[in-house]
């Protein structure tokens, strides 16, 4: 299954970023309530730790910057192109309510991206486990 070894796979699917196969997020839905916060110490299949160090994921805060940033000229270039005459204001209220309306999403997305650029994927993590630890 080539596609479970790819990077974007992982992070779109929020797995663990060694094996790609334990999840990085105790409840999947993004939407329910203060447990989109809730994260497992570490990946139920391969043991990789998801806090690699106190404050690790205050990085994550730049990626879900940049996911904002990214979000708003999507909306502003949809706009133009769908209504070339649109109000500021109807433009600013839409990105707004749809940002806040996404926020556990890109939340989630932005913890996904981060651990993945420091966590790389090994296909045979099972050989470099130590079976004493």
């Amino acid at each position: 299954m080539a596609w479970k070894d790819q990077m974007l796979y992982s992070v779109l699917r929020h797995k663990c970023p060694r094996c790609h196969e334990g999840n990085l997020f105790i409840h999947k839905n993004p939407y329910s309530g203060w447990k989109v916060f809730e994260m497992p110490k570490e990946c139920e299949h391969c043991g990789q730790r998801f806090q690699l160090e106190p404050g690790f994921y205050y990085g994550a805060m730049y990626v879900s910057y940049g996911l904002g940033v990214a979000w708003f000229v999507a909306m502003l270039v949809a706009f133009t192109v769908l209504y070339p005459d649109f109000s500021i204001h109807v433009f600013i209220i839409t990105t707004v309510v749809s940002m806040v309306a996404l926020t556990p999403v890109l939340f989630r997305l932005a913890r996904a991206i981060w651990i993945h650029l420091f966590v790389k994927y090994e296909k045979d993590w099972q050989q470099n486990v130590d079976p004493k630890a």
